[in-house]
């Protein structure tokens, strides 16, 4: 196992790398009063690629004209730009690879500085790490609950109840986000423009979470005594809650891989998506898995926060789990709304989760540290 599995990864790798690049020239043009033209001719490797364009000018005078064509389409794409002008990952396909790419640059009366980078996106690359993904996302569920059972010695009861929680909350959020969402946005955007609907609209995505989850968590603290018992009932109730979510999560990749290899409908639309995002984001497999550990982590700090706050008869602890969970989806509503989600790389969303992640883990084991201190009190063993 141990020759394989190297091999295995070795095989595997390559297939994650989802952009090649194609084209990438940089043009210079010179005023003399007259017309240049650029001509390539280019050729995908895979049958129902995508391909992403990445094209800007910096033009003192004159025009730059852009014409994609071929790969099944009469067609692809047709560009005009003067002055400075940009266009940032802008995806065409899916294309075939039996006709070529035909690429024309015309400038006119143009003096200045221009770039073009054209890059394949293979089709087999995205749903290969969709699959990746996926498995790693399910693969680690499995194993954080089997450790936690066998080391930790947390019943599987606590983690279904946490699951249970997390499911009652997520139902109760979508159903008021079904019927509140468009209102309550639309309405923030037309008093308070476009910064204030940004900054109170993923607030108020963040209170939904906050509201619901944690909200619902307390319910059942007070409908089921024991949860709050003990730092490791406690515990199983916050892991519980965590990787139900990252199992779900992990079974919609798988989810999609199977649509998209069976060219179910919406396949295309999913493998859009992907491609937009891949185009901003390296290593795009990792994301997921490294997502959910963030969201295990503040998952469990914040509901180990309101048991704490039963146990100990204070609410402030409450108050800090709604924090965490409200924090975390306010800054990923902000993205949402501000249409930055395929814009900028998804690492950078990550990064900014990073911290309550970190904090989670300190928070969690001060939990478990002062759930032993007060156990071995009386008047908390009365409770």
């Amino acid at each position: 196992m141990k020759r394989i599995t190297p091999a295995f990864f070795l095989i595997l790798l390559p297939a994650l790398v989802s952009a090649r690049t194609i084209l990438n020239y940089q043009g210079h043009e010179k005023s003399d009063d007259s017309t240049a033209y650029h001509h390539f001719e280019l050729l995908l490797r895979e049958n129902g690629s995508r391909m992403i364009m990445d094209l800007d000018g910096h033009l003192e005078q004159g025009e730059l004209n852009v014409w994609l064509g071929g790969a099944g389409y009469q067609v692809i794409g047709d560009y005009t730009g003067t002055r400075d002008f940009r266009y940032d990952h802008v995806v065409f396909g899916p294309l075939n690879n039996q006709d070529s790419i035909i690429v024309k640059i015309t400038s006119r009366n143009a003096s200045g500085t221009w770039r073009i980078r054209l890059q394949e996106v293979s089709k087999n690359s995205l749903v290969m790490s969709s699959l990746f993904a996926g498995c790693l996302v399910v693969l680690m569920t499995g194993a954080i609950a089997l450790l936690s059972r066998k080391y930790l010695q947390i019943a599987w009861k606590w983690l279904l109840v946490g699951a249970g929680a997390w499911f009652v909350g997520v139902v109760f959020k979508f159903v008021a986000a079904y019927f509140a969402n468009t209102p309550v946005l639309t309405t923030l955007r037309n008093l308070l423009g476009n910064s204030g609907y940004l900054v109170l609209g993923s607030t108020y995505i963040g209170l939904l979470t906050g509201v619901f989850e944690i909200g619902i968590t307390l319910v059942f603290a007070l409908l089921i005594r024991h949860m709050w018992e003990n730092s490791r009932n406690a515990l199983g109730v916050g892991l519980g809650a965590g990787l139900i979510e990252a199992l779900l999560i992990g079974f919609s990749s798988l989810g999609s891989f199977v649509m998209v290899m069976t060219n179910a409908p919406g396949s295309d639309a999913i493998t859009g998506a992907l491609t937009q995002t891949a185009a901003v984001t390296p290593l795009l497999w990792l994301i997921s898995p490294i997502e959910r550990l963030i969201a295990i982590l503040c998952h469990t700090s914040s509901r180990m926060l309101v048991l704490f706050a039963m146990a100990q008869r204070r609410m402030r602890y409450f108050w800090l789990g709604f924090a965490i969970l409200t924090a975390i989806d306010a800054i990923a509503g902000y993205f949402h709304l501000a249409g930055l989600v395929n814009s900028i790389s998804t690492w950078w969303i990550e990064l900014l989760l990073l911290p309550f992640a970190v904090i989670s883990y300190f928070v969690i084991r001060w939990c478990i540290t002062k759930w032993q201190v007060t156990a071995a009190q009386p008047s908390d063993r009365a409770l």
